[in-house]
């Protein structure tokens, strides 16, 4: 308990050191005073005394029978049940001298004072000690203000890694923290899987693998953009962010789609990819920007807070606008050049295509 107690309080030195931690709180506090009863083991022995049949006496003797062997007593005139509690009187449990007088029945039913078998003295310690999985638990609270909690959690694991633990000890963040991994976790694998599911629902409907590489490169362009929007607006990367972050993945995408589909369509109307490729972006430059536009619009409320309980959702509108601004001009500047090298390393001829599908829809 020594050894715990001294590291809680190096750690919640450590937490009121650190910048933007506040209100540190210790679940278990060693100051209370208490009356600790040491049985000397050698001397019950001999008596015929065990741990167990002295504590049972102390508590029965103490707190009443209720908190070890309750009896009801039921009047058999009327039926009714009546708790009987069986305890010292008041006057009798006062002074520590009156704990060594309490009198333990030994296995041979020999009575025996308590204080010939144990020391009875005043000391200090916890009120309660919590356990989780059977292991002893000190809980370290503490509140933030005026920083995000993924920096402060990265500062406090690198402090606590530095940090020599006795043996058997281990230190963990949890809470809020812990919640929080647990949710980038589960969103980075739904991200990657999302990503993965859109670039085969595309190659599909392109029959290529070509188009749906040169469309999916504007994701990590757009994602340029939302760490840049969070960075100059100092929101942090939290699940409603990345919540953002999904929600203009499927925008860019579909931005992409709208001007690849139409450079293809030129092409298989005999277009040269050279001339194909301009007007298909003069041509998409329009609803590709009346989409982000109308997008960007929208959102500006939600990332400016100005309704009311706007604030919980403004990371997710930052990151979509951030995202959308980015990769536009990547959309209609990248992907056409993307396409062209593509096009000119690995020909291939649409209007074949075309003909294929004409003869398939004849047979």
């Amino acid at each position: 308990l020594a050894a715990a107690e001294a590291l809680a309080g190096e750690i919640a030195r450590i937490l009121h050191s650190t910048e933007g931690v506040t209100d540190v709180t210790v679940s278990r506090d060693a100051n209370y005073p208490q009356v600790e009863i040491v049985v000397d083991r050698e001397k019950a022995a001999s008596v015929k005394l065990s741990q167990r049949t002295i504590s049972e006496t102390v508590l029965f003797s103490l707190n009443s029978n209720a908190s070890i062997n309750p009896s009801i007593f039921t009047d058999p005139r009327t039926g009714n049940q009546y708790n009987v509690v069986v305890q010292l009187d008041e006057p009798y449990r006062q002074a520590l001298t009156d704990l060594g007088r309490i009198v333990v029945k030994s296995d041979e039913d020999r009575p025996v004072l308590l204080s010939t078998v144990a020391e009875i003295k005043r000391s200090t310690g916890p009120v309660e000690i919590e356990r989780k999985y059977q292991q002893r638990l000190i809980r370290i609270a503490a509140n933030t203000i005026g920083r995000d909690l993924g920096s402060i959690s990265a500062e406090l694991e690198d402090r606590f890694s530095r940090l020599p633990l006795p043996p058997g000890f281990s230190v963990r963040l949890g809470g809020q923290s812990e919640r929080q991994r647990e949710a980038f976790g589960s969103l980075y694998f739904t991200s990657a899987l999302a990503i993965i599911l859109v670039y085969m629902v595309l190659a599909s409907q392109f029959r290529s693998l070509k188009d749906p590489l040169t469309i999916m490169f504007s994701v990590p362009m757009g994602l340029i953009g939302v760490f840049w929007a969070l960075f100059l607006t100092d929101t942090t990367l939290s699940t409603t962010s990345f919540m953002g972050i999904i929600m203009m993945v499927g925008i860019v995408v579909s931005n992409g789609v709208l001007l690849v589909e139409y450079i293809n369509e030129l092409r298989r109307q005999g277009l040269p990819l050279l001339e194909a490729v301009p007007r298909g972006g003069r041509v998409r430059l329009r609803p590709i920007l009346m989409t982000v536009l109308a997008t960007v619009v929208g959102l500006l409320p939600m990332a400016l807070a100005l309704g009311v309980g706007t604030e919980a959702n403004q990371p997710l509108a930052i990151a979509v606008i951030g995202g959308l601004l980015v990769s536009t001009f990547f959309t209609l500047v990248l992907i056409p050049t993307l396409y062209v090298i593509f096009e000119e390393r690995f020909p291939r001829t649409l209007v074949d295509e075309v003909s294929q599908e004409a003869q398939s829809a004849s047979d």
